[in-house]
């Protein structure tokens, strides 16, 4: 699953990645270093006239026919064997496709009785974008636009840290995803296609587990040693 990402690239360089029509950020973009369900983070859709733009969604689907936002259920991750397939997803699946601009994301590796958290992020450093679903809920004038990021099975690389990633997309890819004429399987073969990286995977501190830590710390290095083959023991930080 994809539970946590960070999203810090600049304005220009998220405009860039995507060739955007926007020569302005929205209003309230702010770095990411521990981004969480129930924030909100840029992404890149089309708009009608079929031009990409990028607006600020929050991370948590709610589906266009959920009777009010308090019992709705936020849904952070959608799978793709049946993304196409779900009632809460496969409205969305034909018509709202969008893309979620990363730096990297958060998964978390059990050893023993504790979960030690890594930092996951392309070897060459360079943006990633999430395969992302969004969804507009309105009802008596309140209104919110969610996403959810589509999950696939691991590559061979990270299959050891989590069975699970995000359904990343290169750019020669980004045309096929966003148009809405793009054939359903098409659309599930660049989701199930899982990216092969390579991918740097590094150590990070516990402190990633609580949404209130969020700063440039969270993604130094730790060197990790076990004790006595259960318990995580950090011996020291570096850049």
């Amino acid at each position: 699953m994809c539970g946590r990402f960070t999203q810090k690239l600049t304005w220009r360089e998220i405009h860039d990645l995507y060739s955007s029509k926007e020569p302005e950020p929205p209003p309230k973009v702010q770095a990411r270093y521990n981004g969480a369900p129930g924030q909100d983070f840029a992404a890149c859709r089309l708009d009608e006239k079929g031009n990409r733009v990028v607006g600020l969604l929050r991370w948590g689907l709610v589906p266009y026919w959920a009777k009010d936002l308090g019992s709705a259920s936020r849904i952070i991750n959608a799978r793709s064997e049946t993304v196409h397939q779900k009632p809460s997803f496969r409205a969305a699946f034909r018509s709202r496709r969008c893309l979620v601009p990363a730096d990297g994301w958060f998964e978390w590796k059990r050893a023993g009785g504790v979960k030690q958290p890594y930092f996951l992020r392309l070897a060459g450093r360079s943006p990633l974008s999430f395969a992302a679903l969004w969804e507009r809920w309105e009802k008596s004038g309140e209104v919110l636009e969610s996403f959810t990021i589509i999950t696939t099975k691991a590559s061979a690389e990270l299959v050891h840290i989590h069975h699970r990633q995000p359904a990343i997309l290169d750019p020669n890819q980004f045309d096929d995803w966003l148009d809405p004429a793009s054939p359903t399987p098409r659309l599930l073969d660049l989701v199930r296609s899982s990216h092969a990286g390579p991918f740097e995977q590094r150590v990070v501190s516990a402190r990633v587990n609580s949404v209130r830590n969020d700063d440039p710390e969270l993604l130094r290095e730790r060197r990790i040693t076990t004790d006595e083959g259960a318990h995580g023991r950090e011996l020291g930080i570096r850049n």
